[in-house]
């Protein structure tokens, strides 16, 4: 039973000049224990999701037992799909149900057990993560303290019985107590089934695994054993991760004159070889060991790459966009007939030129949703009860009003996807802050739309986050970024306590930092008004006065 990772390579969805990953290839045995380690944004939770099938490459191949996890029609063989288990970081924010019984229920369903087997798969997980039977499977998942909701977490998963668990970060967050029963258990599950850990926690899962992968930039740059890596701690260096603490005490004592191998991973090993090298005065091997791993030079943070310059609608200030996007909207809303609507959607049509293809997917799926309230809407409104019939001119009245309310809403979306967040808000307050002079009340409303138009990315992060959990947890062969409307409950639970934690962070913030709307309108402008600017004012005009015209 092995996975086999061959020539994977991956692009950023909104940017595809952007490589995640770049030509990795390995394979990995039943029964070892692979760690992948590497700097933030290395790609080690791309690769994650790539294995377990949540994201599709656009080169290479992943196959399981020699049988491609892909299928033709881009989504993945759902048989497959069931061998494998994949926690996120903080898994306790999966949890959506009423009872824990329902937890448990949602991420066994698609194996289709037997009543038997079920109760079964339930009880040895909660054995395992609930020493203390605080599992009641009436209780609400909420009622539990964080420690308890994430173990109940990762029961969900272990019930699941994977041939292959896949962790991120299984550590953050966790006491040193919890770390330890993790271990316990994942040494206990490592002879069912294969193990891929994504971690910066070296002193802790060194002693557990058998085989390392480092990750840097999206390249495999090491493929070994941790002893090996220990002995080549510049491959870590190199990468831009921190040594583990045997490899840092091996330094220091070499500097006082105890040489003692850098490969030796656990406390007790590392007495030992300590002692015996006070007692025999270190040894030429040892001393050859020390001496090149003190030789070492320090991690040293790679040089600052200039950034990139921007490109396209990016460049432009946002005062200017913010011009074309009230003239659009204003000229739309004035528009009378189809033809003329028809003539302010080409316009804006050609805004949304250039912009990357992530941004023209979102409006696939805000034009699916809002079609469907636009024919709920249409026939609603043409229903007649004295006499029963149905009013074509109203039904198709509606029709209008809301095609031309959608025009004005893709306009506000191209703003928002053409323009970074900080440069949106700074445009403006700076148009408000000439209101703010004569008197008008408009510090408010500057803090309010700071606070909308920041979540904004905001919740379209949180909802690719929690999509994915929810495609890993209800095992869905579905295309990648599709959620099944059985799996809408896991996903908007979970969602929205996401978005009131980070609302309540958020007010935290600007309270500590006496922020209001006045001080939003006060800061400094540092936005710079050019040449391309004032040309794309002119086109604003100049579409203000067709719109005007039709």
């Amino acid at each position: 039973m092995s996975i086999d990772v061959q020539g994977v390579r991956v692009t950023a969805p909104d940017s595809p000049e952007v490589t995640l990953i770049q030509d990795i290839s390995f394979t990995l045995e039943k029964g070892t224990v692979t760690l992948l380690i590497g700097h933030a944004g290395s790609g080690k939770s791309t690769l994650l999701q790539v294995m377990s099938g949540l994201l599709q490459p656009q080169a290479g191949t992943v196959t399981l037992d020699e049988q491609p996890l892909w299928l033709k029609n881009n989504k993945v063989d759902s048989n497959l799909l069931l061998r494998f288990g994949l926690t996120f970081q903080f898994p306790e924010q999966q949890l959506f149900a009423r009872s824990i019984r329902q937890e448990f229920a949602y991420s066994l369903r698609p194996y289709r057990l037997s009543a038997e087997e079920r109760e079964r798969r339930i009880h040895d997980a909660t054995q395992a993560l609930d020493p203390h039977g605080v599992f009641a499977m009436d209780r609400s998942p909420f009622a539990l303290s964080g420690g308890e909701q994430r173990r109940l977490a990762l029961a969900t998963t272990f019930a699941t019985a994977p041939d292959w668990l896949l962790m991120d970060e299984p550590t953050a967050g966790l006491e040193a107590a919890a770390v330890r029963e993790l271990l316990r258990m994942l040494r206990e599950r490592c002879d069912r089934g294969g193990l891929v850990i994504a971690t910066h926690d070296l002193d802790t899962f060194f002693p557990l695994a058998d085989r390392v992968l480092v990750l840097d930039h999206g390249e495999l740059v090491f493929d070994g054993s941790p002893q090996e890596l220990c002995r080549a701690p510049e491959v870590l260096a190199r990468a831009g991760v921190g040594l583990p603490s045997c490899a840092e005490a091996s330094q220091e004592l070499a500097r006082v004159g105890i040489a003692i191998a850098p490969d030796l991973l656990t406390p007790a090993l590392a007495a030992s070889a300590i002692l015996a090298a006070l007692r025999d005065g270190g040894s030429a091997p040892e001393q050859a060991a020390a001496t090149r791993a003190a030789s070492v030079p320090p991690l040293a943070e790679r040089p600052l790459q200039p950034p990139a310059p921007l490109a396209g609608w990016l460049r432009l200030d946002p005062r200017a966009k913010w011009l074309l996007y009230l003239l659009l909207a204003i000229g739309t809303m004035g528009q009378q007939g189809w033809g003329s609507l028809a003539v302010a959607a080409g316009l804006l049509g050609c805004a949304f030129l250039g912009l990357p293809r992530t941004a023209l997917r979102g409006i696939r799926k805000i034009a699916a949703s809002y079609a469907i309230f636009l024919i709920f809407s249409i026939a609603l409104a043409g229903i007649q009860f004295s006499p029963f019939g149905y009013a074509v001119d109203k039904g198709w009245s509606t029709a209008f009003i809301l095609t031309r309310l959608f025009v004005v809403l893709m306009a506000g979306y191209w703003l928002a996807t053409s323009t970074p967040y900080g440069q949106l808000v700074q445009g403006l307050n700076w148009a408000l802050k000439y209101l703010h002079k004569v008197k008008l009340p408009v510090a408010s409303f500057s803090l309010a739309v700071s606070f909308v138009f920041r979540f904004i990315p905001l919740i379209m992060r949180e909802w690719q986050q929690f999509s994915a959990i929810v495609r890993a947890r209800g095992k869905a062969s579905v295309h990648p970024g599709s959620v099944r409307v059985r799996d809408i409950p896991a996903l908007v639970v979970p969602l929205l306590l996401a978005m009131f934690h980070k609302a309540e962070q958020m007010t935290v913030a600007m309270e500590m930092k006496q922020m209001d709307g006045k001080t939003l309108l006060l800061r400094k402008n540092t936005l710079k008004w050019q040449r391309g600017d004032t040309i794309l004012v002119v086109v604003a005009l100049l579409v203000w006065g067709v719109l005007l015209f039709t």
